[in-house]
C-alpha cells in the first residue's frame, strides 16, 4: 500500500517534477489548482518562516480540502519526488517535523480563492544544507493514527518546499554523462545530460548547448534546464533537450555544452561530434550510384552483343605436284 500510494503522489505531481519556474499552477483532475508548484528559500537555525500559497477553486460547488505534510526525496533521473514520512524512513533532508498550518482545512466557494500559510520552525541544530517536504491538499480528512497509505487520494494536489539552512554549503555537481546521436538522416538531434550532486544542497544548472557545423559557425543555441529543475543531493537528474534543424543541414557538427551552477557559477563543459547525412543526400547517392551502374551495365551488355568482324578469307595453300618415278 506505500508503494502504491507513492506511485500515485508522483504520478500527482510528475507534471512539475521538482523544481519548474513559481509561477507555474499545479492542477489536479477535478480543478483544484495551487501555487506556486515549487517553493524555494533559506531559513535560519531557531528561526521561523512562513510560506503562503494560494489555492484556487474554478468548479461550481464548494470544496474542503486537507492539509497534509510529507518529506520527499528524488531517487531517479527524471526527478520525480518520492514521499515519505518520518515513520517511513529518516533522513538528514526531511523537514515535514518543522511544519504546522495556519488552519486544519480550507473550505472554498466555487470560483473562489483562499491563502494557506505554511510555518516552518528551524530547530537550532538544523544540519547545513537542503530539507525538503511538500504540503499536500486532500479531499478527506486524514486520522491522526492511520498510515501514509491511508489518506484519501481524491483531489491531491500541492506544493514542493526546498529550503537552504546556511552553514557549511557544499555544492559539488559533476557531469556524469552527455549522450549525443553519431550519424542522423532526419530531425531532430536529441541531447541528454545527466547530472549527480554529492553535495549537501539543491543545485540548478543552467547555460547553453551549442551547435556548430563544420566550418566552425553557430547553427543552434539551445537553453538546458529552461524549467529551472533543481537537483537534490545525494541523487541523479537527467535532462533532455533536442534541436530541429533543416533539410540544409548536413556534415559533421559539434554539440559543446557551457553550463554554470550554484553560487559560485561554477562550469561544466563536455564536447560531442555527430554527422547529419540528410535524406535528400541519401537518395541523390543512390540515384547517381543506380545511374552510373546502370550505364556500365549498359555498356557491357553492348560489347557482348557486338562481335568483332572475322578476319578475311585466306586462299588455300595448293599442294606441290607429286613426282612419280618410273
Amino acid at each position: 500500500m506505500r508503494y502504491s500510494f507513492r506511485l500515485l503522489l508522483i504520478s500527482i505531481l510528475a507534471v512539475f517534477l521538482v523544481g519548474p519556474p513559481s509561477n507555474i499552477k499545479a492542477q489536479n483532475a477535478a480543478g483544484i489548482t495551487v501555487t506556486p508548484v515549487t517553493d524555494v528559500f533559506d531559513i535560519i537555525p531557531g528561526k521561523t518562516v512562513t510560506r503562503t500559497v494560494r489555492v484556487i477553486n474554478p468548479v461550481v460547488k464548494e470544496i474542503t480540502l486537507y492539509p497534509r505534510a510529507l518529506d520527499f526525496h528524488t531517487d531517479n533521473e527524471k526527478g520525480q519526488p518520492s514521499f515519505f514520512t518520518p515513520k517511513d524512513k529518516t533522513s538528514r533532508w526531511t523537514m515535514s517535523q518543522w511544519m504546522t498550518f495556519s488552519k486544519p482545512f480550507l473550505r472554498i466557494a466555487p470560483n473562489e480563492e483562499e491563502k494557506f500559510d505554511v510555518i516552518i520552525n528551524a530547530p537550532e541544530n538544523a544540519d547545513p544544507g537542503g530539507h525538503y517536504a511538500a504540503i499536500l491538499f486532500s479531499t478527506e480528512e486524514p486520522k491522526l493514527d492511520e498510515d501514509v497509505s491511508q489518506i484519501g487520494v481524491v483531489g491531491l494536489v500541492g506544493t514542493l518546499l526546498l529550503a537552504k539552512v546556511p552553514g557549511e554549503i557544499i555544492e559539488r555537481l559533476t557531469l556524469e554523462e552527455f549522450v549525443a546521436p553519431r550519424i542522423l538522416i532526419s530531425p531532430p538531434a536529441n541531447f541528454s545530460i545527466l547530472f549527480s550532486n554529492s553535495g549537501n544542497v539543491h543545485l540548478r544548472p543552467a547555460g547553453e548547448l551549442k551547435i556548430r557545423n563544420w566550418f566552425g559557425d553557430t547553427s543552434a543555441a539551445i537553453k538546458i534546464n529552461e524549467g529551472e529543475g533543481n537537483v537534490l543531493p545525494e541523487s541523479k537528474r537527467r535532462f533532455e533537450t533536442s534541436w530541429q534543424f533543416d533539410w540544409k543541414a548536413f556534415g559533421r557538427y559539434t554539440a559543446t555544452t557551457a553550463l554554470y551552477y550554484g553560487t559560485e557559477e561554477k562550469q561544466l563543459i563536455a564536447t560531442r561530434s555527430f554527422i547529419i547525412i540528410p535524406i535528400w543526400f541519401i537518395i541523390v547517392f543512390a540515384l547517381l550510384v543506380l545511374r552510373i551502374t546502370f550505364a556500365i551495365f549498359k555498356r557491357r551488355q553492348k560489347k557482348k552483343v557486338v562481335a568483332p568482324p572475322p578476319p578475311p578469307p585466306t586462299a588455300p595453300v595448293s599442294a606441290p605436284p607429286k613426282i612419280v618415278m618410273r
